[in-house]
């Protein structure tokens, strides 16, 4: 099984809807390939809310939310081999990008002032469920797992 099906079954979710664009139009946009494992997940998710901490805005939804990702990275282009991905209370979440295979990327987070880093060795899709089921004990994000996680789509 997947650990994007992990999440769908952990949080009892159904996916509802489908983007309305592709992941080809979206990497052509932002000039990158996605992690498989990110596409999937919200290829089944979407934009939303995990579990009221981890909020992800889906580049493929529509044309806004593609814009929205893709301003947020151009507001952290200064910072080399980082790509923001989520924020998590006053977090930004990040692939640390210092590989050309983006399965390979890492997840790095810090503070609102860029000043305090902690970071996860593995994809997305396993910081999700490890940080929902407890296993990720991060001070910055400051969460504390509930007995039945969800999901919330904007």
């Amino acid at each position: 099984m997947s650990r994007s099906a992990d999440l769908v079954r952990l949080l009892r979710w159904e996916p509802k809807r489908e983007p309305e664009l592709s992941w080809g139009d979206a990497e052509e946009h932002v000039g990158f390939a996605f992690p498989g494992d990110y596409k999937e997940l919200l290829s089944a998710f979407g934009s939303g809310v995990f579990d009221h901490v981890v909020e992800v805005t889906s580049p493929v939804d529509d044309e806004e939310s593609l814009d929205v990702f893709f301003s947020d990275i151009y507001e952290t282009r200064e910072v080399d081999d980082l790509v923001p991905w989520g924020k998590a209370g006053r977090c930004t979440l990040f692939w640390r990008t210092g590989t050309d295979d983006p399965d390979q990327w890492t997840i790095t987070w810090c503070d609102a002032e860029f000043s305090e880093w902690e970071s996860y060795d593995g994809p997305t899709t396993a910081f999700l469920h490890d940080l929902l089921t407890g296993k990720i004990q991060s001070r910055l994000i400051g969460f504390t797992p509930t007995r039945n996680p969800g999901f919330w789509p904007n």
